[in-house]
């Protein structure tokens, strides 16, 4: 049975779980403090963040949080990373910190509201475009449409407009001379 320390790990790990859209599990065998630091320094300005705790607590945790999923990940040391904001962000961050530092991070799964994601698919996840620019792309797909009608709307006005004034242009050169 748990200790009172145990069991309020198990209760903050539970409503980190039923809280976050992403949970990441990645194993962090062979970082050290320094290098831990900086990770936890690159996910926090990204809005997520790396929860550590002992496998027989996240697996009560997420057994109390209705993802009993997540344990299957559960194997060896790993850490979470989590977010309740922007999830591509978030395994972005992890991924692309990891890779630049060339730390030995393994992204083994995790979840993403409740479909369980394999490490294939939060690499995936990770390259997406960030949100803003994914806003702008559909933006500009959708305002396509509408430029391109109002332009073909807009020609037979233009046209009309062209032989009328070269109407009045001929006007002008018969009366001068």
């Amino acid at each position: 049975m748990p200790t009172d320390r145990g069991r309020e790990q198990i209760a903050e790990m539970k409503e980190i779980f039923m809280s976050s859209s992403l949970v990441i599990a990645a194993e962090y065998r062979g970082i050290d403090v320094g290098q831990m630091t900086g990770l936890r320094r690159e996910l926090r300005n990204n809005g997520a963040r790396l929860k550590i705790v002992k496998n027989t607590f996240a697996r009560i945790a997420a057994d109390e949080a209705g993802k009993p999923e997540l344990k299957e990940v559960m194997d060896g040391p790993i850490g979470f990373v989590v977010t309740e904001g922007d999830a591509a962000s978030a395994a972005r961050a992890l991924v692309k910190y990891a890779a630049d530092h060339n730390l030995p991070v393994k992204v083994i799964g995790g979840m993403l509201d409740s479909d369980v994601l394999s490490a294939d698919r939060i690499e995936a996840l990770a390259k997406l475009p960030p949100r803003d620019e994914l806003i702008a792309k559909l933006l500009g797909s959708m305002n396509s449409p509408i430029t391109g009608l109002v332009m073909v709307m807009s020609g037979p006005v233009r046209a009309l407009a062209t032989v009328l004034q070269r109407h009045v242009d001929n006007q002008q050169e018969g009366s001068a001379a």
